[in-house]
């Protein structure tokens, strides 16, 4: 009985305890790539850059993607990504892993200044 009482408080007391790392402003600007992503055509003109596609290779959310689809976006001098779908997918073995996957178009804006929030898209 002593050894159920024990190993039930242990148990409370470990799962009280969290450790949760603040994320600074250095951190949010170095993962901020200035990229729009649209799921559906834009109204506003563009000129087609590439035509993308990153993965992750196991299990995870397709939010973990937005660091590769905006370095894939800034190597190729893009301002947004049109088109955009973002899902989960069987990899290799389909009865074991389903992994995240994003698609898109690399697009450059014809105007200097758009406004991505207006044109429904979400800014990573």
């Amino acid at each position: 009985m002593k050894k159920l009482v024990l190993c039930t408080l242990s148990l409370l007391v470990l799962c009280n305890i969290t450790h949760a790392n603040e994320v600074t402003a250095n951190e949010k600007a170095k993962n901020h790539f200035g990229v729009c992503l649209i799921s559906g055509v834009p109204s506003q003109q563009y000129v087609v850059v590439k035509r993308v596609k990153v993965a992750k290779g196991t299990y995870g959310s397709v939010e973990e993607l937005y660091p590769k689809l905006g370095n894939a976006a800034q190597k190729l001098n893009a301002n947004a990504i049109v088109d955009y779908n973002a899902s989960q997918r069987f990899g290799f073995w389909p009865w074991r892993i389903v992994r995240p996957v994003a698609t898109g178009t690399a697009v450059r804006w014809n105007a200097p200044n758009v406004d991505c929030q207006s044109l429904g898209g979400k800014e990573i």
